[in-house]
């Protein structure tokens, strides 16, 4: 991502963001994933202001979807879709309704939530000593084609993909 500055910011009454993820968690990237590695029972879409820091602005509206027990980063990054849809569509209608100003949005510490870079766990392998709810939670956060998805070390020492 890009960092937006606070000169650009300034450009412009309401800086708003859609980001795939219930804030304050899971800011920053591959939110799909760290929803199911974190067994997380529900994501979603949230609106929120934008400021200097990547995805710690005052949070203006929410949609939540489900994560269900096979859930895949795909199929909920198509879940996530429909809900960031609904998610701008209410504030859009709040927009127009409250004579084209957005409400102040809901603040919460930044600090207290960590930021989540372009990096998975182990580089995508899975660890062998993860117990096994968690392993399979790995794979199915990684299966997002056409990405690499889950790989393995064999006894040949070779990475071997887990569709």
């Amino acid at each position: 991502p890009r960092k937006v500055t606070q000169k650009m910011l300034a450009l412009c009454g309401d800086c708003i963001n859609f980001h795939p993820s219930l804030l304050p968690r899971h800011r920053g990237s591959l939110t799909q994933f760290w929803s199911i590695f974190e067994d997380d029972s529900e994501a979603g879409s949230t609106c929120h202001r934008m400021v200097e820091q990547f995805d710690a602005g005052r949070i203006l509206h929410q949609v939540a979807v489900p994560i269900s027990a096979t859930e895949t980063a795909l199929s909920l990054s198509q879940k996530i879709a429909v809900a960031t849809h609904q998610c701008f569509r209410q504030v859009l209608e709040t927009f127009f309704q409250s004579n084209c100003q957005l409400p102040k949005g809901e603040e919460w510490d930044v600090n207290k939530y960590p930021y989540h870079f372009r990096k998975l766990p182990r580089g995508g392998l899975i660890d062998p000593e993860w117990p096994e709810d968690k392993i399979e939670r790995f794979i199915r956060a990684m299966y997002f084609p056409p990405f690499s998805p889950a790989k393995v070390i064999g006894p040949d020492d070779r990475e071997t993909e887990i569709l």
